[in-house]
């Protein structure tokens, strides 16, 4: 008996950790095996062993440096603008007299949408009829009190801003879901006591609230960060990595060398190394989040 208890929950693993292993595991192997070799786009059947030839020549070139320095920057961008403004409609979403409100769940259902739509096409639609200079919903906004808004999009100044906020409008309905979730589970009698105690707003959000769901903010922030570090949709399809590659991140160097150029072993290199970066951030979130719960 004991015995069936304890592999009966791996026939119901079993099938999705094989499905994993085929159409994960396997490619991670091969672009782990290129990133050692000279291989090519068309003779992907000839690869030549040269060792860390190609990431001794990657950490060495100026533009695989400057792709980690967008990637960075675009990366904490879109995590800060998704957690903060996910936090702060959350917060009024949760409030007595708002949660449970027709109003809040049409809101809830409308806010959605955004995360719900296609990368891509996220990215398309933001180059046509957000961020476009002569028509765009953005230009259009700023005309109508008076400011002359620029070519965000082909704009070196501006290119990066605009990719930042539209991934990060994107991500923003996770981490509503999540922390409204998490402040609705907080009870009303504590909120109540404090505020008759005379506790201010800012003392009732860092002394009962953020404790109770900071290890929220801690899987949502890693959840994001780590889906913005590897983005290539919603940037491809506003910019294309331009303009002067003041967009291009590490993954659209990886479709510039691998797809573009041909070059699969220098493409793969990339990718092994955006793994281990992802790898070791995950890491030692989980970590500390382990360290967390031990010393409460």
């Amino acid at each position: 008996m004991s015995t069936q208890r304890y592999f009966r929950p791996w026939s119901f693993i079993l099938p999705g950790a094989l499905l994993g292993i085929v159409t994960l595991g396997y490619p991670v192997y091969r672009a782990i095996f290129y990133s050692f070799h000279a291989v090519t786009m068309r003779r992907l059947g000839e690869p030549v062993f040269i060792g860390f030839e190609n990431f001794t020549r990657l950490f060495g070139d100026h533009l695989f440096v400057r792709s980690i320095v967008v990637t960075i920057n675009f990366t904490l961008g879109t995590t800060v603008f998704a957690v903060v403004f996910g936090l702060l409609i959350a917060s009024i979403m949760s409030t007595r007299g708002i949660r449970g409100t027709l109003k809040a769940r049409f809101f809830m259902a409308f806010y959605l949408v955004p995360f719900v739509t296609t990368q891509v096409v996220t990215g398309i639609l933001g180059r046509l009829y957000v961020w476009q200079s002569s028509y765009g919903l953005v230009n259009h906004l700023l005309d109508r009190v008076g400011i002359s808004g620029p070519s965000w999009l082909t704009n070196l100044d501006t290119a990066l801003f605009a990719t930042v906020f539209t991934n990060g409008w994107r991500m923003t309905p996770l981490a509503l879901l999540i922390f409204y979730a998490a402040l609705a589970t907080i009870p009303d009698e504590l909120v109540e006591s404090a505020e008759v105690d005379g506790a201010s707003t800012f003392a009732l959000w860092f002394r009962i609230k953020f404790p109770m769901i900071r290890f929220h903010l801690g899987f949502v922030s890693l959840i994001i960060l780590t889906s913005a570090f590897r983005e290539f949709d919603v940037i491809y399809g506003l910019t294309g990595g331009g303009p002067g590659r003041s967009t291009e991140v590490l993954s659209i160097l990886v479709y510039r060398l691998g797809v573009a150029q041909g070059n699969m072993g220098m493409a793969n290199a990339v990718s092994v190394t955006m793994l281990l970066v992802i790898s070791v951030i995950t890491i030692i979130a989980v970590k500390a989040g382990k360290l967390g719960k031990m010393s409460d």
